[in-house]
């Protein structure tokens, strides 16, 4: 049921995608519904889900997680800050434990998928990640959402100047996962 989390981003998300942490901390009641939301994904089960279900599923659950997270260790000035953030705090997703690393690399990255645009769609709750979208995600608006989050960062991030581009280092970072669609500039020339 993805009532409760698209209230949270509804009322929580920012015009320019980003989200507005404080407020929710201090709305009770909103920050109840998170933190169902969060153990509805705990005792979730992904059986039987066609591969777009599941990937809404997924990165529905790394963004909640990652604000119910910040929520938890409130005040956070800077995730990155917080020891262990992404790599030691442990969540339960469909009954697995796992930190937001392995949802992100071994699960949301992984095979099954193989989408490259979910760099685009999985929020880590800093400025230089690229937006939170507006909806939660479905197997219905996957690829819509999908195709907008990649678009939108590209064309925010690429400078261009004559016949060079700087692109975002998260295609540095990625770039591997960009290859089964052409490699990074494909990907990027198509965007803009």
């Amino acid at each position: 049921d993805l009532e409760g989390w698209g209230a949270v981003l509804s009322t929580y998300r920012t015009d320019d995608g980003g989200f507005r942490y404080a407020a929710l901390h201090a709305a009770p009641a909103d920050r109840a519904r998170l933190q169902a939301f969060s153990e509805a994904i705990g005792a979730a089960s992904v059986e039987g889900l066609s591969r777009d279900e599941a990937l809404a599923f997924y990165i529905n659950a790394y963004n909640a997680l990652t604000i119910a997270s910040v929520m938890a260790l409130w005040p956070v000035e800077n995730v990155l800050s917080e020891d262990g953030f992404f790599d030691e705090r442990t969540h339960q997703v469909a009954g697995q434990v796992v930190t937001l690393n392995a949802l992100e690399n071994e699960t949301i990255r992984g095979e099954r998928f193989a989408e490259p645009r979910i760099h685009f769609a999985v929020n880590c709750a800093s400025t230089s990640c690229p937006p939170l979208q507006p909806l939660p995600f479905t197997a219905e608006n996957l690829e819509a959402q999908l195709a907008a989050g990649g678009r939108e960062h590209v064309r925010r991030t690429t400078e261009i100047a004559g016949r060079r581009a700087t692109v975002s280092q998260l295609f540095e970072w990625f770039a591997g996962d960009f290859e089964r669609v052409g490699g990074v500039r494909a990907f990027v020339a198509a965007q803009l």
